[in-house]
């Protein structure tokens, strides 16, 4: 068995349908996992099929990202796709034969073709479930396998809604699995006002990946009522007020008339397709919802241990160092390791209490031990207490309903992660959002900070680059910590080892340059490296073991209120040193926060916490409000003692009022059937694109903002930060704003859209939009996919053309200033170099063509699944493809040592050859297959050491 999880197939639900319509020849498929949690321990006792320990076919996940087109549209699309192809002389007559068969095939299957949307699809898919027909041929047999499974939508979690993807199950686990998921409460929800929203979100909690799990007797953890604290402060209010809005919609009477209109002339495509300019539309006026921003004085609040939970530090496995997020049943914290028992003798010896038999009582009544409790926990964790009236009459039968279903599985715990140092050692790298909204601490004209600070600011980064560049030892390190299967480091730094000379050799010197290029570019986009480290956040722990004894968590002794800042605690900085700390998802100077790390020896007996963890002072402040929402369930902190950003977080909190989220939970209500799951499950799939649209808008009103300030752009990024959180929190709970039409509405204000004038050949006065700041030629993603398929080099360009033509000089911004600074690093020289051919041996002989054809295939084919900026996706198509790849090379015994030589040769096109040159683009690509394959053969054929005075190799 994987210690992952078991292979599983991520289908295309919209091929898939194309496929059972009889109108495509297979589905769409890749790879995926389903990993290992609580639940697919239960069902792999409880009946899953599990094929050679690796992989089953009883649970797939689809992904909802197009949808089927009519006849109409495929043969349309078939034409613009070949069009002319039989006039073209560049074609075969094979290839002719091919196309016109393409196109019989779809006459043929005419009435097979539906168009269905990605959301009628889901709905289908939903309600009847879905057959996969699996076909397994055997060569050897001729003969062909095939298998036919029935699937019902199971679950989906946050993450796969925010991309679309769900879970099915094979159609005869369903109902079993359904259960056990949700607790025997899905079926007992009621069918009108159902709760499927929480359903959805909290049922699927135990099938988040986990990396081990623990025992802890359930009776054993205290529950206890949470806690609020209250703050009196200056805010942004961000509400909700009516306005009327006006939207197209198609007119399907206009529609009707003019497509008799087109019929009526003979107005007709090729086959009588109607053509798309037949349809009419109208605007009708609508009325919405929009946020508005308001200065006001007012009280906020903190949930003081929203999420969080204490956890004995004996019961938790010794590999977890300070913190475990955890998952149950409909249950989520994140523990602190922490010596509860310690406190609780502490505790009864200071106020005369006999340790052994004192009790207290938890929210239900029910008491405990102090020497019995493990873990202590609110009710915040518990997400089952959305369902409390379907579990009995009481609180109390609502508590047992739930010990008893954990009970039935052995009362173990899944741990989600546990914290961990950065891999980058003492820095951590920030992100363009949080050096664009840096204000200025400065006496500068701008609000925003501006290019000394900045340079200031990216100093350690810069100096960095200047050492690669000039010392080969620390490029090489560079190499190391960022080799992967798609790059070719860790063979550049194998050929330095092998021979430090070859470092002068022209290839060399031209990737050095260009790696250190790439570098650059990724330090353009704001990830530039400072002291710091991402910490998990817990609130007032010291306050949850007195809330454990009955005392007020009012009364934390550990934590003061100090005005105009606020109070933390955490090992990885001094104590008295003032900090900045920024949360995710950030977009505006409104959401930094300005710490002051203050040490208690109370944290130090109590708690046996890691570097990567900070206590924060939840009684009397405003933190989870400034930290956009941050509840205490793993939500970290990137935190750094970095003096441009302590003191800009400074200015921030004195000048930049707090944003507070006034926006009520709306009142849209869901039927409980399969139906209303993908209305809203296609509702959530929408949302996905807003979160990185409203974080990039708001980087644009943030800029145009630190140009020219205005009120009206102040409110917008106020504004997109609080969409930002309401997007993120969409797969629990609606509002009465729809995020996206916010941003929409955003989008389309006038303060919001840039042009500049000029003059056409023809003398014309045009507009061209100029909306973009020059460090979005960095950070805005180019699209190379689309439904699924690559782009055509040529549309890539498009796209590239297009961004360029918006991108303006013109704007002041601090990432702006990140651009001045980077500008300031010269590239490496590549004069002087050394002929890459003097380091590669001579071998003599013929080498074998077949498998040179095979390897150069193998490489053409990884140089096309290859691109800049790789999603997570391309990444991992990439290596999965790279280790078929490099199994099956493995088995090829190159015999003859001149097949490998000549390969080199041809890759780095050392020979005088013409043909070699074809070649150069797959440079990268085949020298790292060679490598793979056997890295001492590899070696072999390079000059081990170079002696300048003789002028030759030896």
């Amino acid at each position: 068995m994987s210690e992952f999880g078991l292979k599983i197939k991520n289908i295309k639900a919209g091929t898939l349908f194309g496929n059972n319509q009889g109108v495509r020849e297979r589905f769409d498929f890749t790879d995926a996992m389903f990993s290992n949690s609580l639940f697919s321990d239960w069902i792999k006792e409880h009946g899953l099929n599990i094929w050679n320990d690796t992989s089953t076919r009883d649970i797939i996940c689809l992904d909802f990202d197009f949808g089927s087109r009519s006849y109409e549209e495929e043969i349309t699309h078939l034409r613009k796709q070949f069009k002319g192809y039989e006039e073209d002389a560049s074609l075969t007559k094979e290839s002719k034969e091919r196309i016109k068969q393409i196109f019989e095939n779809v006459q043929a299957n005419k009435d097979n073709y539906l168009k269905m949307s990605k959301d009628e699809i889901r709905e289908l898919f939903y309600e009847n479930g879905i057959d996969v027909t699996y076909r397994t041929k055997y060569s050897k047999k001729n003969e062909e396998k095939v298998q036919k499974i029935n699937y019902k939508m199971l679950y989906r979690n946050s993450s796969k809604a925010k991309i679309g993807q769900v879970m099915f199950i094979n159609s005869k686990l369903y109902k079993k699995a359904y259960d056990w998921l949700t607790m025997g409460l899905g079926d007992k929800m009621p069918i009108d006002d159902a709760k499927i929203v929480e359903m959805s979100a909290y049922a699927p909690l135990t099938t988040s990946t986990i990396v081990g799990k623990f025992h802890c007797p359930v009776e054993d953890i205290l529950i206890l009522k949470d806690h609020d604290s209250f703050f009196k402060t200056m805010a942004k209010i961000v509400s909700a007020e009516e306005y009327t809005d006006y939207e197209r919609v198609l007119d399907e009477e206009a529609t009707e008339a003019a497509r008799q209109k087109a019929i009526k002339e003979k107005k007709f495509l090729k086959d009588g397709i109607t053509p798309k300019y037949t349809r009419r539309y109208k605007t009708i006026p609508v009325i919405k919802k929009k946020c508005v921003v308001h200065d006001e004085e007012t009280e906020v609040k903190n949930t003081l241990f929203d999420g969080e939970m204490l956890a004995e530090s004996s019961i938790l496995p010794s590999w977890v160092n300070g913190m475990a997020l955890l998952r149950e049943h409909f249950f989520k914290a994140c523990a602190i390791r922490c010596e509860i028992q310690l406190f609780l003798k502490d505790w009864c010896n200071e106020h005369g209490y006999d340790y052994e038999t004192y009790e207290v009582k938890d929210m239900f009544g029910i008491s405990h031990k102090l020497k019995d409790i493990k873990m202590i926990t609110t009710d915040n964790a518990i997400k089952w207490k959305k369902f409390m009236n379907l579990m009995g009459k009481t609180p109390a039968d609502a508590y047992k309903y739930w010990c008893d279903r954990v009970n039935a599985d052995g009362s173990y715990w899944g741990i989600v992660k546990t914290d961990h140092p950065s891999k980058l050692g003492n820095v951590q790298q920030m992100s363009y959002q949080m050096v664009n909204t840096l204000p200025s601490y400065k006496d500068n004209i701008l609000p925003c900070c501006y290019v000394n600070e900045i340079r200031e600011l990216a100093k350690k980064s810069v100096d960095y680059v200047e050492s690669m560049k000039v010392d080969n030892g620390i490029y090489v390190d560079y190499l190391r910590k960022n080799a992967n299967v798609v790059n070719h480091y860790e063979m550049l730094a194998d050929l330095y080892n092998w021979n430090n000379e070859f470092a002068k050799s022209t290839w060399f010197r031209f990737e050095k340059r260009k790696i250190i290029n790439q570098y650059v570019n990724k330090l353009r986009t704001g990830k530039i490296t400072i002291n710091g480290d991402n910490l998990t956040i817990f609130g007032n722990p010291y306050a949850l073991l007195m809330k454990a004894v009955g005392e007020n968590p009012d009364d934390d002794p550990t934590f003061k209120h100090e005005d105009g800042v606020i109070q933390v605690y955490t090992k990885r900085f001094d104590d008295g040193e003032y900090l900045c700390g920024i949360r995710n998802p950030h977009n505006s100077p409104n959401n930094i926060c300005y710490l002051h790390n203050h040490y208690d020896d109370r944290f130090k007996r109590y708690f046996n916490i890691s570097n990567n963890i900070m206590f924060v002072n939840c009684i009397h402040t405003d933190i989870q409000d400034r930290a956009n929402g941050c509840d205490f369930d793993s939500d970290f902190f990137f935190v750094t003692n970095n003096d441009v950003m302590v003191q800009s977080a400074k200015i921030a909190y004195q000048k930049y009022p707090t944003i507070v989220n006034k926006l009520k939970e709306s009142g849209l209500t869901y039927k409980n059937t399969l139906k209303e799951y993908a209305r809203m499950d296609n509702k959530f799939a929408k949302s996905r694109i807003g979160i990185g649209e409203s974080s990039n808008l708001a980087q644009l009103a943030m800029t145009y903002y630190w140009t020219e300030p205005t009120m009206e752009l102040y409110d917008n990024f106020v504004i997109l930060s609080v969409l930002a959180q309401v997007i993120i929190d969409g797969c629990k709970r609606e509002y009465e704003v729809d995020a996206l039409d916010e941003i929409k509405r955003i989008k389309r204000m006038e303060c919001m859209n840039r042009y500049r004038e000029y003059v056409d050949e023809d003398g014309n006065t045009k507009k061209q939009k100029i909306d973009f700041p020059e460090f979005m030629r960095y950070t805005r993603k180019i699209s190379y996919t689309k439904n699924g398929k690559e782009l055509e080099k040529e549309e890539v360009m498009q796209q590239v053309d297009k961004l360029n033509n918006r991108i303006s000089s013109y704007y002041i911004c601090p990432m702006n200033a990140l651009q001045i600074v980077m500008n300031e690093i010269k590239p490496i020289s590549s004069k002087n170099s050394t002929p890459t051919k003097d380091f590669i041996i001579k071998v003599s002989g013929d080498a074998n063509r077949r498998q040179m054809d095979k390897i150069i295939g193998y490489a053409k084919e990884l140089e096309l699944l290859s691109k800049d900026n790789m999603s997570d996706d391309d990444i991992i198509a990439y290596t999965q493809r790279f280790d078929e790849i490099l199994k099956d090379l493995r088995k090829m015994k190159i015999k003859n040592p001149k097949t490998m030589s000549r390969l080199i040769e041809i890759a780095l096109n050392t020979s005088n050859r013409g043909k070699a040159k074809e070649y150069i683009r797959y440079t990268r690509n085949l020298l790292n297959l060679l490598y793979n394959m056997d890295k001492d053969a590899f070696l072999q054929n390079f000059r081990k050491n170079y002696t300048n005075s003789e002028k030759k190799l030896v």
